[in-house]
């Protein structure tokens, strides 16, 4: 039949529609502007605490910080409806408060994540460090080495076909150096990769990411401390 199918596809579109628009609700479900909220509920929902403080967030993991950032975006999107819904009716609008507490708990959680950034790049500096301070150890053993068989090859070389004690005491010098060599190779491999970090420039002059989506272009005149030239306001009078 014709018309059932008709109204099967227009309740399929329904679906369609109503699954795509979900979450757009989430703007102004429970506040003031919301139809299907009661005077004292919404007076509840208006009633906040404090925001949180820097102590409790740090004993939250990477997951809770994640997801209270969320919930404090959605908070802030839907205060920012509801101003905007006031200010294009000409109303007071009495939740400045609110507003500031939900800002103030995004810049903690934010510095919360700095910080514990900041120490595990200390720990991972530290111990690129020692690894560092081995590897320099290696490779000078590996230049003294590799000196070392230059002159064996060359005073070899220098012998001739003629055959002597020496000559096989210098052969067997020879591929004991060899031996320690390849072996002394082998744990630099791994040692060159783990500090290749010091082979790049300067971090101070290259792109930055933070936790945040997107690309921060990190330049040297927005940090105060280096500054070539104190910036002095210039006065017209």
């Amino acid at each position: 039949d014709v018309p059932a199918i008709m109204s099967l596809l227009r309740t399929r579109a329904r679906g369609i529609v109503a699954s795509c628009r979900r979450g757009i609700e989430e703007f102004w479900k429970g506040a003031y502007m919301d139809p299907a909220a009661g005077a004292k509920q919404k007076h509840q929902n208006a009633l906040t605490g404090d925001p949180w403080p820097a102590a409790l967030l740090r004993l939250k993991s990477f997951e809770d910080l994640h997801k209270l950032w969320y919930v404090c975006l959605k908070e802030k999107n839907l205060l920012m409806t509801e101003r905007n819904y006031f200010q294009q009716h000409s109303v007071p609008w009495k939740q400045y408060g609110r507003t500031k507490k939900i800002k103030l708990t995004m810049k903690r959680i934010l510095t919360v994540l700095t910080r514990r950034e900041i120490h595990q790049q200390i720990l991972k500096a530290q111990e690129i460090a020692q690894k560092q301070n081995v590897r320099e150890e290696l490779e000078t053993r590996r230049f003294h080495l590799e000196e070392g068989m230059k002159q064996l090859e060359h005073k070899i070389e220098r012998m001739g076909n003629t055959e002597s004690v020496m000559k096989g005491a210098w052969r067997a010098t020879l591929a004991k150096y060899r031996a320690d060599h390849e072996e002394l190779m082998i744990e630099l491999k791994e040692l060159r990769k783990e500090t290749m970090q010091y082979l790049v420039p300067d971090w101070r002059y290259e792109r930055k990411y933070s936790d945040l989506p997107g690309l921060i272009t990190f330049r040297r005149q927005w940090v105060r401390a280096l500054q070539e030239k104190s910036r002095r306001p210039i006065r017209t009078y």
